[in-house]
């Protein structure tokens, strides 16, 4: 399946929002809206390898079933 850069970045957000809401440390990690803007500045390519998937354990369409 195909996906839209829009689209990768708003499952990239959604599973940061997910791992961090329970472990956020302002000292170490990016806000929010940090981590959006470093996202929006990515190519399509750079932010699939974002997703750290593969083509057989963890596909980009398991990845964005999941958060997307």
């Amino acid at each position: 399946m195909e996906f839209s850069r829009v689209q990768v970045i708003q499952a990239l957000c959604n599973e940061y929002l997910h791992l961090f809401k329970d472990a956020y440390d302002p000292r170490f990690d990016l806000s929010f809206k940090e981590y959006q803007l470093l996202m929006e500045q990515k190519t399509l390519e750079e932010l699939i390898k974002e997703t750290s998937t593969d083509k057989e354990f963890y596909t980009l369409d398991d990845f964005m079933k999941r958060y997307g």
